[in-house]
């Protein structure tokens, strides 16, 4: 019989060597597929049965004959390598954004616009991992983020607080929407004198007022609203409905141009911005860096398919 158990001693070299073993049984054969000597594997087994406290093997007329004991212990090695295998796939498998999920989040002028393209090529580049895109207003994303129940979020910078982090900004003009046939839609830009007389659509005054320029213009036009509406995309459709005119994001615009209206720039610079953010207390995954990336390549395209859509700094 062999002393006590001292199990903290095992050591990986000592199960590859017992594994050898048993599998090709014979000490020759499992120093060759180990690369090294006849007696470095006697050793190694000598010492792991004195580590385990019983023997594995018999010898019988020249022949190492493996013990129940060491079958009950061999099939306890075996599911620990099949487990090690299956880590090994769950870490190619992450590695290759096999598995997983992206959570976004997006207010509303980006989830129509730019977010459904980038979500597009991130599937089909990685088709077995789970997206879910949470649409809301830029102060319920950045609460999302910031209780890291969404890993990116598309917001205006307004809503931005200490509890995330800015990871991309970027800056472009708003624009007027005006119904296709419209005598706006033959002008060169569009001004607040010009839209003297006209029935303008408003959105919220905090959209515009947010900058001296777009407090401004609001101030000029307020004569002329007639609606008013919540988000931009509403404005959009009223106006391809022929109701009247708007000042909106250009991206709402862009979507909706084919829909029937027609986007002039404005002579007043209203600024309209977005930033993508996340949260502080942890790294971007590469999921969720792969997405900005190319978030980053879909803006490009977006800023230079189009002159009323100016990229900032």
């Amino acid at each position: 019989m062999h002393k006590a158990a001292r199990l903290d001693t095992i050591s990986p070299r000592q199960i590859e060597a017992f594994k050898a073993i048993v599998e090709t049984a014979s000490v020759t054969a499992a120093a060759a597929s180990m690369h090294v000597s006849q007696p470095s594997v006697s050793r190694l087994l000598r010492s792991l049965e004195e580590s385990i406290g019983f023997d594995l093997f018999e010898r019988r007329k020249g022949r190492l004959v493996a013990t129940p004991e060491a079958m009950l212990f061999y099939d306890e090695i075996q599911k620990y390598f099949r487990n090690m295998l299956r880590l090994a796939h769950t870490a190619a498998d992450i590695r290759a954004l096999a598995r997983g999920q992206l959570r976004l989040g997006s207010f509303i002028a980006l989830s129509i616009a730019v977010t459904p393209a980038v979500i597009k090529a991130f599937n089909a580049a990685h088709p077995q991992m789970h997206i879910s895109c949470t649409t809301a207003q830029s102060r319920q994303i950045v609460d999302l983020v910031a209780s890291r129940f969404a890993d990116l979020g598309i917001v205006d910078p307004i809503a931005v607080t200490s509890a995330v982090r800015v990871e991309r900004r970027w800056q472009f003009r708003c624009v007027c929407a005006v119904p296709a046939g419209h005598p706006l839609a033959a002008s060169g830009t569009v001004s607040a004198a010009s839209l003297a007389g006209e029935s303008v659509i408003g959105l919220e005054r905090e959209f515009l007022s947010r900058y001296a320029s777009g407090a401004a213009l609001y101030d000029d036009i307020a004569a002329t609203l007639r609606i008013q509406v919540h988000q931009s995309i509403t404005a959009c459709a009223l106006v391809a409905e022929g109701v009247g005119v708007a000042i909106v994001d250009p991206f709402t615009a862009m979507h909706c141009e084919p829909r029937g209206i027609v986007i002039r720039p404005l002579a007043e610079n209203v600024p309209f911005e977005m930033c993508v953010v996340s949260s502080p207390e942890a790294p971007l995954s590469m999921a969720a860096q792969e997405f900005l990336d190319l978030f980053d390549e879909e803006m490009g395209k977006a800023c230079r398919a189009s002159d009323y859509v100016v990229a900032c700094a």
